[in-house]
């Protein structure tokens, strides 16, 4: 392997058909790059150890199934752990990007629902503590399908909603069903606080099922802090005292969101989940 392992930027990692992973690809024409066709889960790598792996194993196998992916041949992430110590050690923090997508080339209709598996590894930034300004997207909408909870390859929804947030200088961009019910945020699920209560979308709005999110739910539910998932109007987020953005990397709490100032004090309990031990 001829990878850098100081200093790098992004390095992709493949598996072959022998079962070695290394920094060159076969083929780049594949069903990932031409169809959207598989899935991925991002992941934080800390102290030698995927954290949060089994929900990350769960949710990508749920996927598989959703999708008609073969399971058989699957990496366990116990493999994935192995590599990335031996590349880096247990001393450097890692956000990891595991690629599962259909083998075969075909056309609409696969040939096989075989996989093969990527790695992208950069260095780990932790999710920004505030985000100043937010707005709600008035061009792009999520739609409800059976696979609009996975993490899919098919991510154009988003990559156009913070293209319409960045055109604006705003630092995030709620997501509403055509309907017109709270969805997700830009890059993240959504939850907000109203006098004690925290609410979140359900998973009928069509947002991603995110292991952040099932992490803060546990909590809520583990401490007897009531919440609700639901469906939920703008007018319903515009009432809210916080509204925080979560994921894998961690919460970052909104300053502003269509000018209304919001409060942002940090719940210590919500950021031990995401703390790096």
């Amino acid at each position: 392997m001829n990878s850098p392992m100081v200093g790098f930027d992004t390095i992709s990692l493949y598996k072959h058909p022998d079962g070695i992973w290394a920094d060159g690809a076969d083929e780049f024409h594949n069903r990932g790059f031409l169809f959207g066709d598989g899935l991925f889960e991002t992941m934080v790598f800390v102290k030698g150890r995927i954290r949060f792996a089994n929900h990350h194993n769960d949710r990508l196998v749920s996927g598989m199934r959703t999708l008609y992916l073969e399971e058989n041949g699957l990496s366990e992430l116990s493999e994935i752990e192995v590599l990335l110590n031996e590349i880096w050690g247990d001393k450097k923090s890692l956000r990891v990007r595991w690629n599962v997508y259909r083998a075969g080339l075909g056309k609409y209709t696969p040939e096989t629902n075989t996989v093969i598996e990527s790695l992208q590894i950069h260095s780990f930034q932790p999710a920004p503590k505030l985000k100043e300004k937010a707005c709600f997207s008035q061009n792009i909408h999520i739609q409800k399908t059976p696979w609009s909870h996975c993490k899919t390859l098919s991510a154009l929804p988003y990559v156009m909603a913070n293209q319409e947030r960045k055109s604006k200088g705003l630092d995030e961009v709620i997501l509403t069903t055509p309907d017109g019910f709270i969805s997700e945020a830009g890059a993240s699920n959504l939850f907000w606080v109203r006098s004690g209560h925290y609410f979140t979308p359900s998973l009928e709005t069509g947002c991603i099922a995110g292991v952040g999110r099932s992490k803060i739910l546990d909590y809520l539910g583990e401490n007897n802090i009531p919440f609700s998932e639901g469906l939920f109007k703008m007018e319903d987020l515009l009432k809210a005292d916080q509204i925080l953005t979560s994921n894998v990397t961690g919460i970052s709490y909104l300053q502003s969101l269509e000018n209304k100032n919001l409060d942002t004090h940090r719940e210590k309990g919500l950021d031990s989940i995401f703390e790096l031990n």
